[in-house]
């Protein structure tokens, strides 16, 4: 019966690696800060604020195939699948840019207000909207995803910016950095509904309707706030590394990537528990993230590098390192041992000057 099968494969080839990987970083441009996605096409686009643009990378090749400009300062971007289209929140401008995802033409320019400095955007498909946090206004101008204009204007506070969708009960999120606050408004009526305070510094909030959270990232403490979708109530605070202020989770909801800013790392953490599992080293600022659904890699724009770098496997850790012991590289600490054969004392400086050969039988 053993003849009848071939011998099992063995050696290099078939080693599995239990750890993620970096496997590529290409440069795009000043400033990278958000990304969107198409799995099905291929294509990641990525708003560079220091470029004044959008750049399309191809997910197989990991080069540019094209660069748009949009306004000045785009910070976020968002792709409006049924359209093609691409939204980004141009700050200096007062703008929000809509190009065509698959030729990069100009669609439309939209004005948000003047000196809003508009900053964020949450997007709900379902419903066809757009939403911009103004920071310096403290409103969220919502827009017509296919007529292309402004619908309505929602009273938030100073600082709105990121906003999440929860499309399921039809609510909207922005967090508002120097309020400290959450605004939650009804994404069909556009009212307000409610305010939360979840403190100093909220950068960036993301929806999980997977496991029914709603998180917000805490900028000036490190911290990632979880909050229950159904009732708004804020649930833990769980810890990352310095100046989180991007996020996404990962398509089967089990995971939540965060960018930490100040430390040139992704925080891993488990959705259900909140625990951090492991860092992903990335490159310098990192901005923002999401992940390609067809290969599950996390794509992350480093704005203080100017590349997206690419980790294969990011729920895995990284790979284990060689264990040493705690005393290498320390000092070597002074002692003196008697020579076997001589009886003379030799001291640390002749052993680390290899003047003579220690007998370790003696020694012991």
């Amino acid at each position: 019966m053993a003849g009848d099968f071939p011998p099992p494969h063995s050696g290099p080839a078939c080693r599995v690696e239990w750890a993620h990987r970096v496997v590529a970083e290409p440069w795009l441009g000043a400033g990278p800060e958000a990304v969107a996605v198409d799995s099905a096409a291929r294509r990641a686009y990525v708003a560079c604020s220091r470029d004044n643009a959008v750049v399309a990378v191809d997910l197989d090749r990991w080069v540019p195939v094209w660069r748009a400009g949009v306004g000045r300062e785009p910070i976020p971007v968002v792709l409006d699948l049924p359209r093609r289209r691409l939204f980004t929140a141009d700050a200096r401008s007062d703008t929000v840019t809509v190009l065509d995802a698959d030729n990069a033409d100009r669609v439309a320019q939209i004005t948000v207000g003047q000196d809003a400095y508009p900053a964020g955007l949450g997007h709900d498909p379902a419903r066809r909207r757009v939403f911009c946090g103004n920071t310096a206004a403290g409103t969220i101008t919502a827009i017509d995803a296919d007529r292309l204009e402004v619908i309505g204007v929602i009273p938030a506070e100073i600082g709105a910016g990121s906003i999440a969708v929860d499309e399921q009960r039809g609510r909207g999120y922005c967090a508002n950095f120097m309020a400290g606050s959450l605004t939650v408004f009804d994404t069909e009526t556009l009212r307000p509904l409610r305010r939360i305070a979840v403190g100093e510094g909220p950068c960036k909030t993301v929806a999980n309707p997977t496991t029914g959270h709603l998180y917000v990232a805490g900028s000036l403490h490190s911290t990632v706030l979880r909050l229950s979708l159904a009732t708004g109530r804020p649930l833990d605070d769980m810890r990352v590394e310095r100046a989180p202020v991007g996020m996404c989770v990962s398509p089967d909801g089990g995971r939540l990537y965060v960018c930490n800013r100040g430390a040139g790392t992704v925080s891993a953490l488990d959705a259900a528990s909140g625990a951090e599992t492991h860092r992903i080293t990335v490159g310098h600022g990192p901005g923002d993230c999401h992940i390609d659904a067809a290969t599950g890699r996390l794509l992350v724009s480093n704005a203080g590098s100017g590349t997206l770098t690419v980790v294969d496997r990011p729920w895995l850790p990284g790979p284990v390192r060689p264990q040493t012991h705690p005393a290498v590289g320390r000092r070597i600490p002074h002692f003196a041992l008697p020579d076997a054969r001589t009886g003379q004392e030799r001291t640390t400086r002749e052993w680390a000057e290899k003047k003579y050969v220690i007998n370790f039988f003696a020694s012991w």
